[in-house]
């Protein structure tokens, strides 16, 4: 993990730069000390949170989980009976018509990219209540997506890095890469501001 770790650090750091000279509608918060952080959170979750408290953008946000800052959020995690343990929320994606009309950050919306706490692997699931209710799990693979193996991974390929495109199509639809805002100053330019960072950091190709 501490390849991909280092790997991850460089791009927050190249993506802060290029946020603070562009002005684009997105965020990232300040690194997290996290010294009370729960012995048994998976590692990775620990260690990507560590260099950001949050990401924003105009169609996801990332913030630090509550059971990742302490032992008291760790133990109140819900004991929900499921097929996998209940998932910590990593994300979710925003809300917002002026997300994907005028590139703004939108308000918090449903769907969740969700971290496994035992295995620390993330994945997404299209219908939380559906899959709650089913014990098949043949019956539940379709909804199922598994994403990344652990949470330094997911920031620094699907976030941070060239597979975001992919997460946008998987949680939202692929339309939604080729949106354009439709006037003012910016008119032309692609909607989604956080493609456009990962664009300008060389990190995605344009």
């Amino acid at each position: 993990m501490i390849g991909m770790l280092e790997e991850l650090r460089s791009r927050v750091e190249r993506c802060r730069a290029v946020a603070a000279e562009s002005g684009l509608a997105v965020e990232i918060g300040p690194p997290l000390a996290l010294h009370e952080a729960p012995e048994d959170a998976p590692p990775a979750a620990v260690a990507a949170f560590r260099l950001f408290e949050w990401v924003d953008g105009p169609l996801f946000r990332f913030d630090c989980p509550d059971e990742l800052r302490s032992a008291e959020g760790w133990q109140a995690r819900p004991g929900m009976e499921m097929l996998l343990p209940a998932p910590i929320d990593l994300g979710w994606e925003m809300w917002s018509w002026r997300s994907v009309t005028e590139g703004r950050l939108g308000v918090r919306g449903g769907e969740t990219v969700s971290l496994d706490p035992i295995k620390g692997d993330v994945y997404y699931v299209e219908d939380w209540m559906w899959f709650q209710e089913n014990i098949d799990w043949e019956a539940v693979e379709e909804v199922h997506h598994p994403i990344a193996p652990d949470a330094v991974t997911f920031f620094a390929d699907w976030v941070f890095g060239p597979r975001y495109p992919e997460l946008v199509s998987l949680v939202l639809g692929p339309g939604l890469l080729e949106h354009r805002i439709r006037k003012g100053r910016d008119k032309g330019e692609l909607t989604d501001a956080w493609l456009r960072l990962l664009q300008r950091a060389e990190l995605v190709r344009a």
